[in-house]
């Protein structure tokens, strides 16, 4: 009697592990991630940045928090026959605080600026061609991010052609700025999981990156290559951390949160008798970068500037 008590027991528990093995969810198969690109369909994202420590303006000012708002648009003009597609950019609101004070930023010739640009990437969401203006009214202080070069806040991730498994890293590197020969960033990326965001069934990855260049400057700190006009010596060098949910069903970025952190040295190259080494200016920025439609509506009296 009681070895049939143990047999039947056992019998139970076989047939409840059984069960519990198939109600588990399954890791995911190796899986091919690309960026789908349609004609006529825009990428309409939501970035917000918030940044504190020392801007690299005047030889350092410190602020306390700048925030920038805006909304950033990605067009399909075009997708070439070998998959590559051509995309513009437009910035559609923009809104710009520091400490607490808006900032009077010339908007409508940054949104002219930038819409002059365009973008050749590949489905793995390599940008292999840049056109345009490289003259802009201002720069956008996210670290490791120009405005010259805005659609790397939607195309976070470049894919590897081959497929990829959970906790699977890969690296690449991926060119920062229009400058040629300019140093680019070195990142390292892994696929953590599958989850549902927002309704949506995501892939989660974690991105690190890590960039450092160093020219030489003219009194405004801008790369020069002319020797008349070189007065500084700057090195920059910008650490991120970012958590990124992938669309794999529509191609698609759908949240980014980044943390970076950018400091910048500048030496001066004939400092006269009374000149002193400029401190260096350092600062910390999370960025998130959300699709507008999963964002809840705005009251019509709380739209940004267009």
């Amino acid at each position: 009697m009681k070895n049939r008590l143990v047999l039947t027991l056992m019998a139970v528990l076989g047939v409840c592990l059984a069960s519990v093995a198939q109600q588990a969810p399954t890791e995911p198969s190796a899986q091919l991630f690309r960026y789908r690109f349609e004609p006529g369909v825009p990428m309409k994202y939501r970035v917000n940045a918030q940044m504190s420590g020392t801007l690299p303006l005047f030889g350092g000012l410190p602020v306390e928090k700048v925030v920038l708002d805006m909304t950033v648009v990605l067009k399909v003009q075009k997708v070439r026959p070998d998959g590559n597609a051509e995309l513009g950019i437009d910035v559609e609101t923009f809104k710009a605080e520091m400490d607490g004070q808006a900032l009077p930023l010339p908007v409508d010739r940054l949104r002219s600026s930038v819409r002059s640009l365009l973008f050749v990437v590949t489905p793995q969401g390599e940008v292999v061609e840049r056109k345009g203006t490289s003259a802009l009214p201002f720069n956008i202080p996210i670290p490791g991010i120009e405005a010259s070069q805005l659609p790397l806040l939607v195309l976070q991730l470049v894919f590897p052609r081959e497929s990829l498994s959970v906790e699977q890293e890969w690296s690449y590197s991926r060119a920062m700025t229009p400058v040629p020969g300019d140093t680019p960033a070195q990142f390292t990326a892994r696929w953590l999981k599958e989850e549902t965001l927002n309704s949506l069934t995501a892939s989660l990855f974690h991105q690190k990156m890590r960039w450092s260049r160093s020219f030489k400057a003219d009194i405004f700190d801008l790369p020069t290559t002319d020797e008349n006009l070189m007065v500084k010596q700057i090195e920059q060098t910008v650490n991120g951390d970012a958590q990124i949910w992938f669309g794999r069903n529509d191609g698609r970025l759908i949240k980014a949160v980044m943390d970076a952190q950018y400091e910048q040295r500048v030496r001066l190259l004939n400092p006269g008798e009374s000149a002193s080494q400029p401190a260096p200016a350092r600062l910390t920025a999370r960025v998130q970068i959300t699709r507008e439609e999963l964002l809840p509506r705005e009251p019509q009296n709380g739209q940004t500037e267009k």
